[in-house]
């Protein structure tokens, strides 16, 4: 979703809100940096903070992240407003990015010593094979899909229904979290 989201929003703001390309960049640009900061931030802090006491908050924090930016999703891509919008924007941008800090170091403490560099870069390679390689063309795919029924306004529902990742990833994650601490290599 993540990647998906990253990816069209700005041809959201074109479409759904007359945007030219310069207005989008500068827009988007925007809630990026600041929502991008934020969240990577606030995911590595709290995966320090909660994650030293409980091995399965490197799982919950990220669950939590994703199920809470989705209502900010939901109601930044209905509104009619992009000044509204904006601010929205900010919160889904930085709670689908907390999972960076602790995802990253769960991976690294899953595996012994030796095998962290490999494990590491299959997380990755994985990861953005999945996110850019799929998600991009999911949520592109549904939007030419749902065309026929919303017009220029598909693309704000074709995001709107890949929100559903979250929730799927979430529930992945607190499933991981039971076997976290078992799993954990120091």
């Amino acid at each position: 979703m993540g990647y998906g989201s990253f990816f069209w929003i700005p041809s959201f703001l074109r479409r759904s809100y007359d945007f030219d390309l310069q207005q989008a960049a500068f827009f988007y640009s925007a809630i990026l940096l600041l929502g991008g900061v934020l969240g990577v931030w606030l995911g590595g802090i709290l995966g320090d903070k909660l994650g030293a006491k409980n091995r399965s908050m490197f799982a919950l924090v990220p669950a939590a992240a994703w199920l809470l930016a989705l209502p900010c999703y939901a109601v930044g891509l209905l509104s009619d407003s992009p000044t509204i919008a904006f601010f929205l924007f900010l919160a889904p941008t930085a709670l689908g990015l907390v999972w960076l800090g602790p995802v990253i170091a769960a991976v690294q403490h899953l595996a012994p010593a030796h095998m962290r560099t490999v494990a590491s870069a299959s997380f990755l390679f994985i990861n953005n094979l999945i996110g850019i390689g799929l998600g991009t063309y999911l949520l592109g795919a549904l939007s030419d899909a749902l065309s026929a029924q919303f017009g220029e306004e598909s693309l704000r529902y074709s995001i709107l229904a890949g929100t559903g990742f979250y929730v799927i990833a979430a529930l992945l994650y607190v499933f991981a979290s039971r076997t976290l601490k078992r799993d954990w290599v120091e």
